[in-house]
């Protein structure tokens, strides 16, 4: 069985925040209802937990974690019921797609203005690596 969650805890420990720092911060986020304490995160951590955190501690935990709500469900799912989703993000774009949730509709549209136009740079510099074209980049 995977341990997608239990492993993404590990790694923010191994980053450098302990347990009670995990703690601090389900506390800051969910108060008294929504923490987790720094032995249940140690639990976790070492996989030794057999029900898997309830929803309403998912705001704190990814919090600590660093993604997004959805990701803590995804994790959840592929740890304790063994189901991935089908549209998981790679790895690298989870960062920019939890910050991107937090953006307002404008910036949104920029980002995504971005996103297109360094795919064009990109285009444009394979086809002159290809030979496709010879592009004066001052012009």
């Amino acid at each position: 069985m995977t341990d997608v969650f239990s492993a993404a805890v590990r790694r923010r420990n191994n980053a450098g925040m302990t347990f009670a720092r995990m703690e601090a911060l389900t506390w800051g986020v969910g108060g008294r209802e929504g923490s987790r304490s720094s032995a249940w995160w140690n639990n976790m951590a070492r996989y030794d937990m057999e029900t898997p955190p309830s929803p309403k501690y998912f705001p704190g935990i990814a919090a600590v974690l660093q993604v997004s709500e959805r990701r803590i469900a995804e994790m959840v799912a592929e740890q304790w019921y063994r189901v991935k989703p089908g549209d998981r993000l790679p790895c690298g774009l989870e960062p920019l797609v939890s910050a991107a949730e937090t953006l307002d509709p404008e910036d949104v549209e920029q980002l995504t203005d971005m996103a297109r136009h360094l795919l064009a740079i990109r285009r444009e510099l394979r086809g002159l690596q290809d030979g496709e074209g010879h592009h004066d980049p001052r012009a």
